[in-house]
This record gives structure tokens, sequence and C-alpha cells, in this order.
């Protein structure tokens, strides 16, 4: 006969008695009542665990199953105690309860036959004792699909976090190597991690990974602000370091010198023509035209190279490279000069180690 709940409520009222104002009911007996019905409903359905208590008595060898395990013996009884350790949380079943590691080595033992696909009932009533029917069985395969489930999904987090780090290592050896990077280039760096140390399978380093992972390392797409050449970037430690000791050789032989045996020179470019690239116009106006006396002054400098002592003096002259055409000055033009300065020509404003040996011959005294 199929369980009734209607039946169970029958005998309920038969034994209580039954009110027929449901409306004066009080807030604890109506959350009693919704209790009662959610356990109607889970015996319904076949979902009730029924905790039981049976005799222990001593079996009549005749009576023992056929199917029972030949290699059991009483220390494979998985005997339960009344206070189970606080440390160590167990599952109910229909005979008893078990910890998460009996009830995985039991699912282990069911599955491990080979003659049929399963252990039978009577097989594992006999070495599990808290397992006494078929609901006990799928409760069992339950929590060992569950086992298995959680099995894999630590080992992708597992995965993702492993391919994670060593991205991030390269991302970064990238940027010190002065690398521009995109988010195709991270997605092609994500598969060929994977690929060499197989991490996660079926991994395909899709555009919300790469939003993923570059919104929890801050990483996001900025403008260059500085081009440099390979050369250099490659060796800025090298270069940062023969600077910082040419510094501190400087500094010691300022100590035994005089200052005005050292001195500092820097190139400086300054355009022939110098105009705000910005000015008030009408609103709306999408051509903004000012005049300038040589439109090329606005792209051509000079250089001009100023020398400090360590004393505070300046040099008596100021170097000048000008930019004319065949780097040599007009033969019938003569051009402007003074006392204090030092002109000469070039094809260009900069200088060049011509330009370098005339200045150290004509100002560095």
């Amino acid at each position: 006969m199929s369980f009734s709940a209607a039946r169970v409520v029958a005998l309920l009222a038969d034994q209580v008695g039954f009110d027929n104002d449901p409306l004066a009911a009080t807030r604890e007996e109506r959350k009693l009542a919704d209790t009662l019905a959610h356990i109607l409903r889970e015996a319904t359905l076949d979902s009730l665990v029924f905790e039981t208590r049976e005799e222990i008595g001593t079996a009549d060898p005749k009576e023992e199953d056929e199917e029972s395990d030949p290699t059991w013996n009483a220390d494979d009884l998985d005997l339960v105690d009344d206070d189970p350790p606080p440390d160590r949380k167990r599952f109910l079943f229909s005979n008893g309860s078990a910890t998460l590691e009996t009830i995985i080595a039991a699912a282990n033992f069911y599955r491990e036959t080979t003659d049929k696909p399963n252990r039978s009932l009577s097989c594992m009533k006999t070495k599990y004792r808290f397992i006494s029917n078929d609901y006990d069985l799928r409760k069992l395969e339950m929590f060992a699909r569950e086992n298995e489930n959680s099995s894999r999904r630590l080992s992708r987090i597992k995965g993702l976090q492993c391919l994670s780090d060593d991205l991030l290592k390269e991302v970064y050896q990238a940027f010190e190597d002065g690398y521009s990077l995109h988010d195709v280039d991270l997605a092609v760096m994500a598969l060929k991690i994977n690929r060499e140390h197989n991490y996660i399978a079926d991994f395909t380093a899709s555009p919300s990974y790469i939003s993923r992972f570059k919104a929890k390392h801050r990483i996001c797409s900025r403008q260059t602000t500085k081009f440099v050449s390979t050369a250099n970037h490659n060796h800025s430690a090298t270069i940062k370091k023969e600077a910082d000791d040419f510094v501190a050789t400087i500094r010691n032989e300022m100590k035994n010198r005089p200052l005005n045996h050292f001195c500092n020179a820097d190139q400086s470019g300054f355009l022939k023509e110098m105009h705000s690239k910005r000015s008030l116009a009408p609103m709306g106006v999408k051509t903004v035209v000012r005049c300038v006396q040589s439109k090329a002054s606005l792209t051509h400098s000079y250089t001009v190279m100023p020398l400090v002592y360590a004393d505070g003096s300046i040099c008596d002259l100021l170097f000048v490279v000008l930019q004319e055409p065949g780097g040599t000055f007009p033969k019938k033009k003569p051009i402007f000069t003074a006392p204090n300065l030092c002109v000469t020509a070039g094809s260009s404003h900069i200088m060049t180690k011509g330009h370098m040996k005339e200045w150290i011959s004509k100002c560095i005294h």
C-alpha cells in the first residue's frame, strides 16, 4: 500500500481531536503545521529518513545471506557512537549515521564488482550496518556523485589559479621587456600556458576570462607616454648603474679639487618662432586660422649649449647651432655676432661630433 499523507492527518485528528476554526491559529501553531506538512510531503516522495534502533542478537548461520561478503569480519563493523567527535560531521541513514569518509568508502565498495553492476543490498548491509534499504543505496550514490563533482570543481579551481599565476608572471615579464600587450595577446599567452601544463580541459581563454583576469590584477588599457629604443630599454639598468658610479666618482673628486674645475652642460632646443596652440574664437567654428612670420619656423629649431660650473659661475661663451642649407652660413650675407656667443651652422639643429669638438675647443678653458 502506498503512503498516504491524508491518512496520517486523519490518524492525528483521531488522536488529538479536530478544530473547525483554522483562522484562530497562533503563529507558533502555524509554524508547527508547516513543519508537519513538510515532513508529510517528504514522506510522500520517499525522501524521509527514519532513524531506528535494532537489538543486536545472535544470527543463525543457516540464515546468512548467500551474497554476503566472504571477506567480512567483525573488525569491519562501522560502529556508531552516541556522541560523535565534534570535528567530524556525520550524515544520517536509516540505521544510523556515518562520516563522509565512510560513506565514500562504502560507495566505492558498492561499485567494486566484476560480475555485476553493483553489489547487492544484503552484501552492503553486512559490511556497513548503517545501510538497511534501497533508499540508503540511492543516498550513497548521491553522496558519491557529489563528491566526484566537488573533486572536479576543486581540480578546475586549482588549475585556474595555477594558470592565472603563470599568466601574471608572463604578463609582467612582457611589461618589463617593453612589449605592447592587448587582450588578444593575453588570450594567446593563456592558451600557450595551458597547452604546456595541461591545467584545464577544454580551456578557450574566452573574453570574459580575460576581463576577469585584468580586473583581478588591476590591468587596463593605458596610453603609451614614452617610446624608447630596444637597446636603451634592455640596458637601462646598466646605464643607470654607470651613471650612479660616475656621479659618485665626481663627488669624491670634488672633495679634493676646486669647484670651478667641474662643470655641467646640456643641450636645449628652441623653436625659431613660438606661438600658443590655442586662441579665442567664436563658438562652433571648426577651423581656426592664425598668421605667423614663417611656417617653417614652427617646426625648425636651434640648439644652445650653456656651461655652468660647480661654484655657480657660467661660461663666458654660449654655444649656438643654427640650421642652415648645406650646413654652412651664406658667404655674401654676414650673420650677427656677439662677444659672448659662439655660433656655428649645421644641416640640422642637432649637434654632431664635429660640433662637440668645436664646443670643447672654443668654450671650455
